[in-house]
């Protein structure tokens, strides 16, 4: 019983160490039943302060207040945040909740548009950091991706190979089965006139 209760008690404290990652962020934008897209960001605290000091080196994030504090993540938020490369997107209803991990909420307004190409930079110097993005429209499927520095923390990724190249190759083993299927006709024939 003694064993049980350490393996529990470890398991559980191996879990709570893993639960606020600082390499870890995510960012989910989704589409309400309004046709209107909201984005939610989470990240640890301690990687928005890492975030704050890379871009603003001179800040002393001590002597500052949580208000000031709260608008820096929020206006690097904005900064590092770039949707279809549109620049005349605006983020409105934003807000910011400080805690061990720190939200940020805004909603886009803009009518009648779909993220297709999301560009979010604001952890990007951070080492071995990636940000799990999660976009979910209202009308079709929920898309899932890993934005890291393989990839420029660019959805979709720039310089992508198309995957038309293994249509080549698919193509090019149907027209070689072609051939050799028509000189199986033709030496089933010969070798029928043979064996008669």
């Amino acid at each position: 019983m003694y064993k049980i209760r350490c393996l529990i008690i470890s398991l559980l404290l191996v879990k709570s160490l893993f639960a606020h990652n600082p390499q870890v962020s995510t960012i989910s934008i989704i589409q309400n039943e309004n046709k209107k897209w909201s984005v939610f960001i989470t990240a640890p605290l301690y990687t928005c302060q890492l975030a704050i000091k890379e871009k603003y080196p001179n800040v002393n994030l001590d002597s500052i207040s949580s208000n000031e504090i709260q608008k820096l993540i929020l206006n690097l938020v904005k900064i590092n945040l770039k949707i279809n490369g549109d620049p005349n997107i605006k983020f409105i209803n934003d807000k910011v909740q400080l805690a061990h991990e720190t939200t940020i909420f805004f909603d886009i307004e803009k009518d009648n548009f779909s993220p297709t190409d999301i560009s979010f930079t604001t952890f990007n110097k951070l080492y071995n950091h990636f940000t799990l993005l999660k976009i979910v429209p209202t009308n079709s499927k929920e898309i899932t991706y890993i934005l890291n520095t393989e990839n420029k923390f660019q959805y979709p990724k720039m310089n992508e190979p198309d995957s038309t190249q293994f249509n080549w190759y698919i193509l090019l083993a149907s027209m070689s089965l072609i051939p050799l299927f028509f000189f199986r006709k033709f030496f089933n024939k010969r070798l029928s006139m043979i064996c008669k």
